[in-house]
């Protein structure tokens, strides 16, 4: 059997597998929360969607049988993340790609976002969050123009930019970031939820900056 007649194999037994699978509107869901963000753990999947562990790797775990996600084991000791396949994005015509490399430097980084997501999420629910993966493809990274982690946009559309900061850019980095959202007119203004490292010189950058708010990341996700 040839590669392509092997793949035209696989997509029929999927297609057929698909027919028979009862796969609820949770999961349908669950795959486009985890194609938004690129990647995620399992602890992400239960907070966004109620569900108990066990339930939440019952459907993991048919989704991976029907291969529309993957689990990558990313750090020793760690459970891994889920990526949605490019047959997932393809079956539920998704229009963000697949994630093809995790970074182990930005790794903990990504599922903090995610976290603060959820708890905003709590916060505003009328609100829309925008991942920095559609950030990129709408407003583009050709422009060299620096990007927030996420966005939220409110029905009144306005909308506002976070950052999670738990490490401290250089002071020249950081100081040219929070004057660029000065000059922009796409964010009413930007949140900072940093660490207890960097929220004093976050705080102390943006101190004439009425469009900069800064939160204590660890207090605001208790």
């Amino acid at each position: 059997m040839t590669i392509e007649s092997e793949e035209n194999s696989r997509m029929y037994d999927l297609e057929s597998r698909l027919k028979g699978a009862m796969i609820s509107e949770t999961e349908i869901g669950i795959l486009r929360f985890v194609n938004e963000f690129g990647f995620c753990e399992i602890n992400q999947i239960m907070k966004r969607f109620g569900m108990k562990k066990s339930t939440a790797y019952l459907s993991m775990q048919l989704l991976i049988r029907l291969g529309l996600v993957i689990q990558a084991r990313i750090i020793q000791g760690r459970r891994g993340a889920y990526i949605v396949t490019h047959r997932g994005i393809t079956l539920l015509e998704l229009d963000l790609p697949q994630v093809r490399k995790i970074s182990l430097v930005t790794y903990e980084h990504h599922l903090v976002v995610i976290d603060v997501y959820l708890k905003l999420k709590d916060l505003y629910p009328h609100a829309v969050w925008v991942s920095e993966r559609r950030l990129n493809r709408t407003m583009g990274s050709g422009k060299n123009e620096h990007l927030p982690d996420g966005a939220l946009i409110f029905p009144n559309d306005i909308r506002y930019a976070i950052e999670i900061e738990k490490s401290l850019k250089a002071r020249d980095r950081l100081e040219k970031i929070l004057f660029g959202y000065g000059l922009q007119d796409t964010f009413k203004e930007v949140w900072y939820f940093c660490s207890q490292d960097v929220f004093p010189t976050v705080k102390e950058i943006s101190n004439n900056m009425p469009y900069v708010k800064t939160h204590n990341l660890k207090e605001f996700l208790s």
